[in-house]
């Protein structure tokens, strides 16, 4: 399991509701004004669908030089 996928796991179990109120102290903490309900919904499946795609995609290839022949 790479850095990647750890992450995306992380993202996706800080989506789950009883997470929420955490989350809410975490951004109030960093100086951000308090949300509404439907920006922190917004702001929690944007979480989600992050953090599973960061879990299901395959890994990105580097550039590899193979000359043309």
């Amino acid at each position: 399991m790479n850095p990647r996928q750890m992450l995306g796991i992380f993202l996706v179990l800080f989506f789950l509701p009883i997470n929420g109120p955490i989350l809410r102290m975490f951004m109030e903490s960093q100086g951000m004004a308090p949300v509404g309900e439907l920006k922190f919904l917004g702001i929690s499946i944007f979480m989600l669908v992050i953090g599973l795609l960061m879990i299901f995609t395959p890994p990105i290839k580097g550039f590899e030089s193979n000359p043309v022949e």
